[in-house]
């Protein structure tokens, strides 16, 4: 009996062994992934503290203006395949926010909705944009009606897709009383010594179960994709930089608020969204004067990249039709 205890000792042993040779990965360097993940349009502003932000500018530069904003643990690559659609019609800046992308960590650790409201205006400005329509996926949508709401004067009109940043004490309740379909890495994140651990212990199924939920298709996160998202993740610091932002994130604002967005506004939402309910949507539809709702069918969490023709096509349509009143 006792041989076979050390037996399964030691098999034990070795399975944690392999888990942590397996799941613990190092640091990247910056020039790393900027050599890889750097290309086409891509470009950097540096400012006076230490940061660098990564952006693109895209399209025709004498044609209206949308800045695109991506979602938590995301990046401005999550617009490659809108941006090519839109081109012709538009001006597109895309960038990655503090603590995310190419961007990364940041000297003053300030990873909340107004931080990364200051960015969109520290880039714009630097770009000489004076007004232009905003568009935000999920948290990128929250930075957008924030943004609409608290410079009415810059925002021409406003685009979200599948916004969070409302949450109301029912809809709190709501969520106690249901299971919890996030995915289980985000979960994980919730608890203090798990975020202690994920600091070093990052495998790359992590990024694997991050990624598939947030499609209807789950085959859309290829193992490039996957690669993509895990490689960003390890940017020197960064990990830090996402659970700092994950613990300071704030989606408790009532519907009240989005009485002040006067901007027109376009909303997609999948209707096979994993991530933030359909129902959620609601709550734009009913506080917000000028808006335009579009749901879209066999689609999850983010439908400009996994419909981005349609995605494209309301933008568009939605845009010019609101340069016309």
């Amino acid at each position: 009996m006792s041989k076979v205890l050390k037996w399964v000792a030691t098999l034990l042993i070795v399975i944690f062994v392999i888990l942590v040779y397996t799941g613990t990965y190092f640091d990247i360097s910056r020039e790393e992934l900027e050599a890889k993940y750097a290309t086409g349009a891509s470009q950097f502003l540096n400012l006076s503290d230490g940061t660098r932000i990564h952006y693109r500018d895209e399209g025709n530069p004498n044609k209206p203006v949308i800045v695109l904003v991506h979602g938590f643990n995301a990046s401005l690559l999550n617009f490659e395949k809108l941006v090519p659609l839109m081109v012709d019609d538009f001006r597109l800046v895309s960038l990655d926010l503090p603590g995310f992308g190419l961007t990364g960590a940041i000297p003053s650790k300030d990873y909340t909705i107004d931080s990364f409201m200051d960015t969109v205006t520290v880039l714009t400005n630097y770009l000489e944009i004076d007004t232009f329509s905003i568009a935000g996926n999920s948290m990128g949508g929250h930075v957008a009606w924030r943004y609409a709401i608290d410079n009415p004067k810059k925002v021409e009109s406003l685009i979200l897709i599948a916004s969070s940043g409302i949450r109301t004490k029912e809809d709190i309740e709501k969520l106690k009383q249901t299971k919890d379909s996030s995915p289980i890495v985000w979960r994980l994140m919730r608890y203090s010594l798990v975020r202690n651990i994920l600091m070093f212990y990052t495998p790359r199924f992590f990024a694997t179960q991050g990624l598939k939920p947030t499609f209807f298709d789950p085959d859309i996160a290829t193992e490039d994709l996957v690669t993509q998202f895990h490689d960003l993740a390890l940017l020197e610091g960064s990990r830090e930089a996402i659970l700092s932002a994950m613990t300071g994130r704030v989606c408790g604002n009532e519907p009240g608020i989005l009485s002040n967005i006067f901007a027109p506004t376009l909303l997609i939402h999948g209707e096979k969204d994993n991530i933030i309910d359909l129902k959620n949507s609601l709550h734009f539809e009913e506080n917000i004067t000028d808006i335009e709702v579009k749901i879209y069918p066999s689609t999850g969490h983010q439908p400009m990249y996994e419909d981005p023709i349609r995605t494209a096509n309301d933008i568009r349509n939605f845009i010019q039709k609101s340069l016309i009143q």
